[in-house]
């Protein structure tokens, strides 16, 4: 659905616009103007995006310096989920799903999180970008 909106603009950025619309051959100016507004605001959420990534990478690089520094006391919880988020062991639970639960109580705003099984061989380690929300 499309909505008439009046607006001012910069004399320049008219001319810019009016050129961008010949040359990439686009019927109107309201046409060129949708187009240039969609790739920039697509440009935006790429930006986000990348910004996003890098907050899970940096929070990957602290859990897995905390669990390197924590990793020989962990014993204590033998056969117990631990949890560390945010650089720190939030928590221990009996079950993957009471761990899950810890971990979006005590770090909603965690982007990476470690989730170990003590005693057992096999690790897992996963970013789930919007985990928490969709489990809420």
């Amino acid at each position: 659905m499309k909505v008439r909106k009046s607006f001012t603009i910069d004399k320049e950025l008219l001319r810019e616009l009016s050129e961008f619309r010949w040359r990439s051959r686009i019927e109107s100016l309201s046409e060129a103007l949708e187009r240039v507004l969609r790739l920039g605001l697509d440009s935006l959420k790429s930006m986000q995006e990348i910004e996003e990534d890098e907050k899970v990478l940096e929070q990957r690089r602290v859990n897995n310096e905390a669990y390197a520094r924590i990793e020989g006391e962990l014993d204590r919880y033998k056969g117990k989920y631990v949890i560390i988020a945010l650089g720190r062991l939030i928590g221990a639970a009996d079950s993957f799903g009471e761990a899950v639960e810890i971990l979006r109580r005590k770090a909603p705003e965690a982007k990476h999180a470690i989730v170990k099984r003590v005693g057992r061989e096999e690790e897992v380690e996963r970013e789930w970008p919007g985990l928490l929300e969709r489990l809420k």
